[in-house]
């Protein structure tokens, strides 16, 4: 017997099959001269709601020709497309999702994992490359592994890919930050879902906030005063030697616990690599907001933080700690099934200086081989197609199945969502860590233990090769395809 539960997944998943047959082709029955996607989404009236976003592709078919999509089994093998519906939410969005461009461009879509780690993958990609072999149109790798994939000469420029609109939605600005002048060879977009999946965010724990008499600053938030000093306060009214034996440890409640903070310290600005107008890389490192961030990172945490491998999650999930910088993978793994109550925050603004939020975060990303050269056509029109649904459906499926079913629906978490993946980006300096080499060791500051006092000196011991490696990355993207 169906349980009320199978019964309401099974009648979502029906109407969401309906409507994403519809959600990004263009309606082909009637031609109105000079109005576009964006005009027909400004014009739809209030009452039938926003109309999703449309991709710019035209009719094609394809005669049943396969599209498969190869990955990391221990990163995404269900993050990007499902082979059959079972009534969960994401993986049916996905689901239909894919059937929907099938249908539409007489394809064929399908996942494969290239191998079970990220090393694996790469290996496979190489090999993949050096046969010219066209089996997978788009895979998929750890961040850092991609990019040295890609200025090894193994991706196709996506810049050169005439079905992509890199103005739509489904192109983050991740995109752009990891693109050199008018190239980019790998992507961060909604053709899976991880580019929310390792968001970085605050969560908070309001159980606890309740207990010491705080607020949560959903207002202070919105209104744009969230600041870096609010976090501290906050935290130290809830940092307690709850043994009382003088010394801080597992057992003590902190304001806040973490593991890494580089993405925290993108999200307050402080970078060490900006672009120019032209897309350029150049070094950015501004040594005075570098230094302030320092002074209050250290008071922070220092005072009233704690360092638990495996962003803190679980320290969180105990009811030990007020605030838990972490991703949105350790929310739906572990504070997600915790007995807390909780919600969400913005990275705060280091200062009054900072215009707006900054989310920052990891990725997989993905390129196109380029043994795949032959049938560009195909592949840049599937590839466009399913991130146009899979902004439409699978994200906002994220959203409710794996953030909001613990919150019960608070309108103040959602909108922190909506506000931190509007700001989604990814630090440059990171993605080329493994070309720049040097640049990793001030990809957080705090981490590797460089005092507010020597920021300058410090700097200055990396700065020449720093701007060398700069010079070596840019040439070896113009001599790329």
């Amino acid at each position: 017997m169906y349980t009320f539960k199978r019964i309401l997944s099974l009648m979502l998943s029906l109407l969401l099959s309906t409507s994403v047959l519809l959600s990004c082709a263009a309606d082909k029955t009637e031609e109105a001269p000079d109005t576009d996607a964006s005009a027909q989404t400004e014009n739809t009236p209030a009452e039938t709601g926003p109309a999703l976003p449309m991709d710019d592709l035209g009719d094609a078919d394809f005669e049943g020709a396969s599209y498969i999509i190869g990955g990391t089994g221990a990163r995404t093998t269900t993050a990007i497309t499902s082979a059959e519906l079972n009534g969960e939410v994401i993986n049916d969005a996905q689901y239909n999702s894919a059937r929907a461009v099938e249908e539409r461009f007489n394809v064929k879509i399908s996942y494969e994992d290239l191998a079970v780690d990220d090393a694996g993958t790469t290996t496979v990609i190489k090999g993949l490359v050096a046969g010219n072999d066209d089996t997978y149109a788009v895979t998929f790798n750890v961040d850092t592994d991609q990019i040295t994939l890609a200025l090894s000469g193994h991706y196709m420029n996506l810049k050169a890919v005439p079905q992509f609109n890199f103005d739509k939605p489904w192109w983050i600005d991740s995109t752009d930050t990891i693109s050199l002048g008018d190239k980019a060879y790998v992507a961060s977009s909604y053709l899976s879902y991880y580019c929310l999946y390792y968001i970085r965010v605050l969560t908070m724990n309001k159980d606890m906030a309740a207990d010491l008499g705080i607020e949560v600053p959903y207002e202070q938030v919105f209104e744009g005063d969230w600041y870096l000093d609010d976090l501290i306060e906050l935290a130290s009214l809830a940092a307690i030697d709850l043994n009382g034996d003088g010394t801080m440890t597992a057992d003590d409640q902190y304001g806040l616990t973490y593991e890494v903070l580089y993405t925290m310290q993108s999200s307050m600005g402080i970078k060490i690599i900006d672009k120019d107008k032209d897309n350029i890389p150049f070094l950015a490192f501004d040594i005075d907001r570098a230094t302030t961030y320092l002074e209050k990172i250290e008071n922070l945490c220092d005072n009233y933080g704690f360092y638990e491998v495996g962003y803190g999650a679980n320290m969180f999930a105990n009811n030990k700690s007020l605030f838990c910088y972490c991703n949105l993978r350790e929310i739906c793994n572990i504070i997600r099934d915790s007995e807390i109550s909780y919600g969400y925050l913005p990275a705060p603004k280091l200062d009054e200086q900072q215009e707006d939020y900054m989310t920052v975060a990891t990725d997989v990303y993905w390129g196109i081989p380029v043994s795949v050269a032959g049938k560009m056509d195909m592949v840049g029109t599937i590839t466009e197609a399913l991130s146009c649904q899979h902004f439409n459906n699978v994200r906002p499926a994220f959203f409710e199945t794996t953030m909001k079913s613990k919150l019960a629906g608070d309108e103040n978490d959602m909108k922190v969502l909506d506000l931190v993946a509007e700001r989604l980006s990814i630090d440059f300096a990171f993605a080329y860590q493994k070309s720049l080499g040097s640049v990793t060791s001030l990809d957080d500051l705090y981490r590797d233990n460089i005092k507010s006092g020597n920021v300058a000196s410090k700097y200055e011991s990396f700065r020449s090769a720093i701007e060398q490696k700069l010079v070596t990355l840019v040439e070896t993207f113009q001599d790329l395809p």
